[in-house]
């Protein structure tokens, strides 16, 4: 009886931490391996055809990582490039359980706000059944602005290509592990920004829907 008690405490406890935790630790990255560059290629498509199936921990960390992560850490250089490298593109990760920002230099996802938020990420009724959501947002102070009217429309146009670019790694890296998304800018940007409480210099720019297909 004692132990059975015990056991119960453990697993409270585990799942309590979890529900707790300000971070999730990813797997290093599978940095070999997969489809070659020319098949995932040929296999890269949009798909709105979600399940609710969840990704694996591996999956997400494969992801975080094609998306914008860094592969010369010393140098702190990333998998897709930015202008004059100012990395002023952060990668958002909504899931079931909460928003995250990705840390690229610890490969974690530092949370941001607890609860199912993937409603915010898109109007369309698969936004919220898929087990992932990418949002790029641009931070202008990494790009040295100070304040929100200062920011002019070739940098949020610099954003936009830079956006373009992590789009692009995250669609061969769903290709390779053979999962589908689509890439959207229908993003209620202001609720979105609200809801994560994001400050007037972060710049919403479009939002990615990953998952399994149904």
């Amino acid at each position: 009886m004692k132990n059975q008690l015990l056991l119960v405490f453990l697993s409270f406890f585990s799942i309590s931490s979890m529900l707790n935790a300000q971070s999730l630790e990813l797997p290093e990255p599978e940095k070999t391996g997969g489809l070659p560059l020319m098949e995932a290629l040929n296999q890269r498509s949009s798909s709105r055809d979600f399940s609710s199936e969840e990704l694996t921990r591996q999956q997400l960390s494969n992801l975080c990582w094609a998306a914008w992560g860094y592969n010369r850490k010393e140098f702190k250089k990333r998998t897709a490039p930015s202008s004059m490298n100012k990395q002023e593109m952060e990668l958002y990760v909504v899931l079931k359980n909460g928003a995250y920002l990705y840390n690229a230099e610890k490969h974690q996802l530092d949370l941001i706000k607890k609860g199912d938020l993937r409603s915010y990420c898109g109007s369309q009724d698969f936004v919220s059944i898929a087990p992932v959501n990418f949002v790029y947002v641009a931070n202008m102070k990494k790009a040295g602005v100070n304040k929100p009217e200062e920011i002019s429309p070739a940098q949020i146009a610099t954003s936009h290509a830079n956006t373009g670019f992590i789009a692009q790694n995250t669609y061969l890296a769903c290709a390779s592990e053979g999962l589908i998304c689509v890439v959207r800018a229908w993003i209620d940007k202001e609720a979105f920004a609200k809801a994560l409480e994001l400050s007037p210099l972060h710049k919403v720019i479009l939002a990615h829907t990953i998952g399994h297909a149904k």
